[in-house]
């Protein structure tokens, strides 16, 4: 492998790494967010169904 290509390489793999430890953080701070404000993680999987409201 040619060098450029090497780098290229490594710099395609840094982006890839940090978006999905970007994500990964969202999802866990989406998740601690949901729990402060009193949702339990049942909830989220298997939401109530919505009851129409009475006139």
């Amino acid at each position: 492998m040619k060098p450029l290509e090497k780098i290229t390489l490594l710099a395609v793999t840094a982006v890839y790494v940090g978006y999905f430890v970007q994500q990964a953080v969202r999802t866990r701070a989406e998740r601690l967010f949901r729990l402060a404000a009193g949702e339990s993680p049942y909830e989220r999987i298997h939401p109530k169904p919505l009851r129409p409201k009475s006139a």
